[in-house]
């Protein structure tokens, strides 16, 4: 059997709109979703053009330049001259960052900074290298990857000429105040030896200079090298007589942990200049350039 059924006229016309007003929203939004996926696609294309161009030039000025991290208030190792009119950063640990920079036919770029914050700026990449005279002892190798070392010197204790005959012994300095650069291997010296002087530390060497020249401590620690410099150009300071010995007494250079490529490049350079004696050549260049005390 066979069943017609009959819509009523007036329904039909209300189906019919209902279905052609379904249809116009489907429609819209089709053509929506289109013009959103052409629109997106286009962008798409531009940021991943602009994005390699400007990886590009990233990736030329990691090629081209390298940047040394040093603290440069440590004569004949690293220090401020106006050379033609210009503040210049020279001495013995910038003639060797230079020659790596050359090894690797890269461009030098330096940046100064405070000897305390030199490790942190090398484990935050806005540094390749560090070299500013810097001990690799073992706590600091837990930070950072140190190269071969490039310079074994000494540490002396620098007091008040009138004081040279008192001061005689690190135990002689009992209760009596020792300025050491913070951060430096010099404080840990400072604490192993003379444990009963109070220890001042301070960012910076000529500041440790003065407060000692002023009475406001009463011995510095810090490299011979750089103690030479300020014994030249001060009569009121002298070395204490007693030796300070500290088994760490090397330099090196730092890099960032397990960079392991730029570490093997700065190897092969140290180990020519080791073994050329071009490290003595920068230290007598430096000694010779660096500013006198005013």
């Amino acid at each position: 059997m066979k069943y017609r059924i009959i819509i009523p006229s007036k329904t039909k016309r209300m189906l019919f709109r209902l279905m052609e007003g379904i249809a116009m929203k489907l429609l819209k939004k089709l053509t929506a979703l289109f013009l959103a996926g052409i629109t997106a696609a286009t962008l798409g294309a531009c940021t991943k053009e602009e994005g390699q161009s400007g990886n590009g030039s990233q990736n030329q000025e990691e090629k081209d330049q390298i940047v040394l991290g040093t603290s440069a208030d440590y004569a004949p190792f690293e220090f401020h001259k106006i050379v033609n009119g210009e503040d210049t950063i020279m001495g013995c640990d910038v003639a060797l960052a230079q020659k790596i920079a050359d090894d690797m036919g890269k461009e030098l770029v330096i940046k100064d900074m405070d000897f305390n914050s030199l490790l942190t700026e090398l484990d935050n990449g806005t540094v390749d290298f560090v070299i500013a005279s810097l001990a690799p002892n073992e706590e600091r190798k837990e930070q950072v990857d140190f190269s071969d070392y490039y310079y074994t010197g000494g540490i002396c204790c620098l007091v008040r000429a009138e004081d040279v005959d008192t001061y005689t012994t690190p135990d002689s300095l009992a209760g009596h105040s020792v300025a050491a650069q913070t951060s430096s291997i010099h404080e840990k010296v400072a604490k192993d030896q003379m444990a009963d002087s109070p220890l001042v530390s301070l960012g910076k060497v000529p500041d440790m200079i003065m407060q000692l020249k002023t009475g406001k401590v009463d011995a510095v620690l810090m490299d011979k090298d750089t103690a030479d410099g300020y014994l030249a150009e001060n009569d009121d300071l002298a070395q204490a007589s007693f030796e300070v010995f500290y088994e760490e007494s090397t330099c090196a250079v730092a890099v960032k942990k397990g960079n392991t490529q730029l570490l093997e490049q700065i190897n092969e350079t140290v180990k020519e200049v080791k073994e050329q004696g071009l490290f003595d050549q920068y230290m007598e260049e430096a000694k010779a350039q660096a500013p006198s005390e005013d």
